[in-house]
């Protein structure tokens, strides 16, 4: 028997199965009266892939289960392709080969077959999340449809059909809304009754599918790649369209796009997006065992999901940085640092290099919060294995100015350092043991923290606290 699927580790949006991902729930054999459909907050959140594909494994029914529970997720996004024998299966990409073992486009297996591929959650999502298997569009809309508003992605016409089909058969036409990046899909579609918005990705989507003619096909909402020019999102804005974009990670793009019209975010985080006071906390929540909203690595992308592009949670409650690599993640955890505070860390190197001289690092009091670069701006503590302790800032185009150095004990495998990080509005100390280092430096006091280290072997880290 299958453990419960902890899809999400903060109050309020934990999701544990209620039922095994591969049981068919009945019902929706006949169709029902069209419900209607409530209505979107001014600014509104939508779950990509059933939940925010960083918080639980995209378009499963434990990603359906905790979208279903977060407060914050207004629309849940899934996708939909057609299977071999015309079944309708629940999948985003071409091809089997990123989420399980097995390789192969989707459209070549039957229902059967679709039906018995094996999720691998374990292996590229992590944080103790068991496999599972993937949905029917006939298992979502009767699971999931009348528990929250549901935005369907066929990939395709016939995808597109089938959908249309379904909620007709269901009088889901007004529960249930749809995207496609064509206009002759939507504009289908909306003549069916079914609420649509159009997706609009790259510049040559959004020729085909200008504002005029968008509100020509009689479409209200679109949905723009957050990576295009915010002059050509803000005249979907200006047009009198509801306009949402995809692809949104951080506060600080969140914001920049509101400041131009938009309204709604697509989202592989929606609980950290929210910003939601919730989905915070003074210490790390590596001990759960599962995934914070906020956490993100440098290559972290929802189409390239793996532990090792945000690190791996390692028992009993260290997170665990890859080696050999430069790798820091943000922590979205913590609460928005200020300009007076406490950090304190515990850091372990697993195993030592053959010079001693790599290191872990803490960035702090960074002013945005999207994926770590070397240009993000604020502060780096260092601590070298041999005991080196430097601090570092660092400006927006990626110089890094020394502040202050010091020599401590040199750092054991396996063996815990701790670090404490003293911030007032203008000086900085880091300390460890009785080694201190204090800078007069009061040029960032941003609220956002990052862990990391800059090649070498592992690195993890616990114990992360902030008074």
């Amino acid at each position: 028997m299958r453990k419960p699927l902890i899809a999400v580790g903060v109050v309020g949006v934990v999701a544990a199965l209620a039922v095994g991902a591969e049981q068919v729930l009945t019902g929706g054999s006949h169709a029902h009266a069209a419900e209607p459909a409530p209505p979107l907050p001014y600014h509104f959140f939508i779950a990509h892939r059933a939940a925010g594909s960083y918080l639980a494994p995209e378009n499963t029914a434990a990603a359906f289960e905790a979208g279903i529970a977060d407060p914050d997720a207004n629309l849940l996004e899934f996708d939909i392709q057609i299977l071999k024998d015309g079944g309708a299966g629940i999948w985003h990409d071409l091809a089997v080969n990123r989420i399980t073992p097995e390789t192969g486009p989707v459209a070549d297996r039957t229902t059967k077959q679709f039906k018995k591929l094996r999720i691998d959650s374990h292996t590229w999502f992590g944080g103790g999340v068991p496999d599972m298997h993937p949905l029917m569009l006939d298992q979502v809309l009767d699971r999931y449809a009348r528990r929250k508003t549901l935005l369907a992605h066929p990939k395709d016409a016939a995808a597109a059909d089938a959908v249309v089909k379904a909620l007709i058969k269901r009088g889901l036409t007004r529960t249930v809304q749809m995207q496609t990046n064509k206009l002759s899909i939507a504009e289908k579609a909306k003549k069916a009754g079914v609420t649509t918005q159009m997706v609009i990705g790259t510049p040559e989507e959004a020729a085909a599918a200008s504002p005029a003619a968008v509100k020509a096909a009689g479409v209200s909402r679109v949905s723009l790649e957050s990576s295009l020019p915010d002059s050509l999102i803000a005249s979907y804005a200006k047009a009198g369209l509801i306009v949402a974009c995809f692809d949104v990670a951080s506060h600080t793009r969140r914001d920049q796009l509101y400041r131009i019209g938009v309204r709604g975010i697509d989202s592989d985080d929606p609980a950290y997006m929210s910003g939601d006071a919730r989905f915070q906390s003074r210490r790390d929540p590596f001990a759960r065992g599962t995934y914070w909203p906020g956490l993100l690595g440098q290559t972290q992308t929802s189409a390239a999901m793996t532990q090792w592009q945000r690190g791996r949670l390692s028992g009993p409650d260290w997170w665990t940085i890859p080696g050999n690599r430069t790798f820091y993640a943000r922590q979205g955890w913590n609460v928005p640092l200020g300009k007076s505070y406490t950090l304190h860390a515990q850091v372990r190197f697993d195993t030592l290099s053959p010079d001693h001289a790599d290191d872990a690092g803490i960035d702090f009091a960074a002013p945005v919060d999207g994926a770590y670069t070397a240009s993000v701006p604020g502060y780096d503590a260092l601590l070298h294995e041999n005991g080196r302790l430097d601090l570092y800032r660092v400006d927006a185009s990626g110089k890094r100015t020394l502040l202050k150095s010091t020599r401590t004990a040199p750092v054991q495998a396996g063996h815990p350092a701790d670090l404490t990080i003293h911030v007032t509005p203008k000086a900085i100390a880091v300390q460890r043991g009785t080694a201190k280092l204090l800078v007069a430096d009061s040029t960032y006091r941003g609220p956002n923290l990052y862990l990391g280290r800059d090649g070498g072997p592992e690195v993890s880290y616990r114990d992360v606290s902030i008074s």
